[in-house]
């Protein structure tokens, strides 16, 4: 499953979410209910920088 990174510019930090996925306790990913976990710098793909992230707000 591809993930998709972001940057929280509300925490200012960088997130990921994996469209379609179905945890363990019953959330789904969709594109109206985008469930966004935390991530680190190491974890974007080669090449990708978090200039290159489009900006998101993940509520609390």
């Amino acid at each position: 499953m591809d993930r998709v990174f972001a940057w929280d510019h509300h925490h200012s930090q960088i997130v990921y979410r994996i469209p379609g996925h179905q945890y363990d306790d019953g959330r789904e990913d969709s594109d109206l209910s985008p469930v966004w976990l935390p991530a680190e710098e190491s974890d974007l793909p080669e090449g990708v920088t978090i200039e290159d992230l489009r900006k998101v707000s993940v509520k609390d």
